[in-house]
């Protein structure tokens, strides 16, 4: 995977970053989603390195990306505090500006960027993502089951920190078995590889402080976007997988952003895995027009 990258360590204050960088082009920042790491863009990058000088790093706590402990108020894990710790990665880079595509956590990351830092962002795809306050003011008893892990993630320390990490092949096998619109939808490298990741005791509990900030202080900053009337300054395209996603994310979308479009996949959450050459070719559409 990911042959003719660099791989690197980059130390960006308290965290050090394992980052992947290949290709030549217009600078891409490509953000992974839960639970996995930076391998999830592998079927993707060889084609987007043909267009675009890529940045691939485990998002901060996630993968080989080492970051502090987790502080009570989750602020560190916050996307906001987790965008800047990016940006200042790109910063390290040389990259002044940059396009910008994320997945799942990934996406709750760049959407975040892009508001707080709108000069550095010239476009941004989001994948199978909507905002976090969009998906809590959205969750009915249905919506709760096929959801869980957000409300059980967002449990204090460290009970789920304990249930997951007693079982954590079951539960993060699980999430990818249910999520991937086929059983086999996976590559079996990627899948051991995003397992081998979630054992690893840090890994747990950054992910949780991710998904604790998510039902927090995350929330705080949507809400005072919304209040201050905030809309993304750059192009957003939208990328769904139907079997994950399957109502349109499009008008949700437009209460945040003017220039929204949304392109459909036939498959489950995992687009840039499942369905990595219309991913690619989506992308690198959006990217060069």
């Amino acid at each position: 995977m990911f042959d003719g990258f660099e791989t690197r360590k980059v130390e960006i204050g308290a965290h050090r970053l394992h980052v992947l960088t290949g290709g030549a082009g217009p600078p891409l920042l490509l953000l992974h989603g839960y639970p996995q790491t930076h391998v999830a863009w592998h079927a993707v990058a060889p084609r987007l390195a043909e267009r675009f000088a890529l940045v691939v790093p485990d998002l901060p706590g996630y993968g080989d990306s080492e970051g502090p402990a987790p502080d009570p108020a989750n602020e560190l894990y916050s996307k906001r505090a987790m965008a800047a710790v990016l940006l200042g990665l790109m910063d390290r880079l040389g990259h002044a500006d940059f396009l910008l595509a994320g997945h799942d956590r990934g996406a709750r990351v760049a959407y975040r960027l892009a508001f707080d830092h709108p000069a550095r962002v010239r476009k941004l795809a989001s994948l199978d993502t909507v905002p976090t306050i969009e998906v809590w003011e959205s969750l009915d008893w249905q919506g709760a089951i096929g959801a869980f892990h957000w409300p059980l993630l967002g449990q204090p320390a460290a009970l789920t920190e304990t249930l997951i990490g007693a079982e954590p092949a079951c539960y993060f096998g699980h999430l990818l078995d249910s999520w991937a619109g086929a059983p086999d939808a996976l590559d079996p490298e990627a899948r051991a590889r995003y397992l081998a990741a979630f054992a690893k005791p840090s890994v747990i509990a950054a992910s949780c402080a991710d998904y604790r900030a998510g039902a927090g202080v995350d929330v705080e900053h949507d809400l005072a976007d919304r209040a201050a009337g905030r809309r993304l300054a750059c192009p957003l395209l939208l990328l769904r997988g139907a079997r994950y996603q399957p109502d349109p994310l499009r008008e949700i979308w437009l209460r945040w952003a003017d220039e929204v479009t949304e392109t459909v996949f036939d498959c489950g959450h995992f687009i840039a895995e499942e369905e990595p050459a219309g991913c690619a070719a989506a992308l690198i559409d959006f990217f060069t027009d």
